[in-house]
């Protein structure tokens, strides 16, 4: 027995001889430790700016109006799903949880504990985030033309700038005392003069109010850039540092003018006008 512990002995001596091995110090292994903590903490902190992105795209998607912007539902959930924001996600924990194995005492824990604890914090962080603007800030930050990517503001922008189509997106600039006809400036930058003689309470309110708004509706020609409005809704952001326009005195009455609810046949024409009444009621 102690032949083999010798012999064992002798050769971890040799191999340390030959191989010129030499004692690392312990600070050596602490740095390594904190390095691989902090990469893992790293990760999991743009775990979170992720989610919060994820949030923020999810609740400044107006799911409702895909009656309107998409031919079906399937087509709207692939336009406005946040796919690379969850892969983001995904991505960021397995790094995190990957660096944290690594630390001294990582190996301990359970893939199932670290993955969970990883996930939970990137959620938490995240929602916070959202809720004091971070999920905007990102999205706004990206810019319109990233490659392989395209944020949901300027998706949603490029989905209301359809006027042949009956869809028009922008900022009410001006409006009529009686609001039968605004302004509109698109995203694109050309002004619209609108007729509001169809539009109802609380559409004339979001009219009144200012601000950007979406307006389904019919244009007037090909040509021109009248464009007759039929229902119009407001262009809410959820999560982000902006904050929306102070409601102008007019919008109060307005909310509270309900006219009669049968709109022109211009507008119960245009595809989807039930399912649009009722999202407007």
């Amino acid at each position: 027995m102690n032949t083999q512990k010798d012999n064992l002995i002798e050769r971890v001596l040799k191999n340390i001889e030959e191989k010129h091995l030499t004692p690392r110090p312990r600070y050596e292994f602490i740095l390594k430790n904190y390095f691989f903590w902090t990469l893992g903490a790293l990760a999991v902190a743009f775990g979170a700016l992720a989610f919060s992105a994820t949030l923020f795209e999810i609740q400044n998607v107006d799911w409702r109006l895909s009656v309107a912007t998409h031919s079906s539902f399937f087509s709207f959930f692939l336009s406005a799903a946040p796919f690379v924001w969850i892969i983001t996600l995904v991505l960021f924990i397995l790094i995190g949880y990957i660096n944290v194995r690594r630390t001294n005492h990582g190996y301990r824990y359970p893939l199932s504990i670290i993955a969970i604890g990883a996930v939970l914090t990137s959620i938490a962080l995240g929602t916070a985030l959202y809720a004091i603007g971070f999920g905007g800030r990102i999205d706004e930050a990206i810019g319109d033309h990233p490659p392989f990517y395209r944020p949901i503001l300027a998706t949603q922008r490029e989905w209301w700038l359809a006027p042949e189509k009956g869809l028009l997106g922008g900022e009410i600039i001006k409006a009529a005392a009686d609001l039968s006809s605004f302004s509109v400036k698109d995203f694109s930058g050309h002004v619209w003069n609108v007729d509001g003689s169809d539009l109802r309470g609380p559409d004339l309110a979001t009219v009144a109010r200012g601000g950007i708004a979406r307006i389904v509706g019919v244009p007037v020609s090909a040509t021109s850039t009248l464009f007759h409005a039929c229902f119009v809704f407001p262009w809410e952001m959820r999560g982000d540092f902006r904050n929306a326009p102070p409601p102008r005195p007019l919008a109060a009455v307005a909310s509270s003018t309900q006219a009669a609810t049968t709109r022109s046949d211009a507008c119960k024409n245009i595809r989807p006008y039930q399912q649009l009444h009722d999202i407007d009621d």
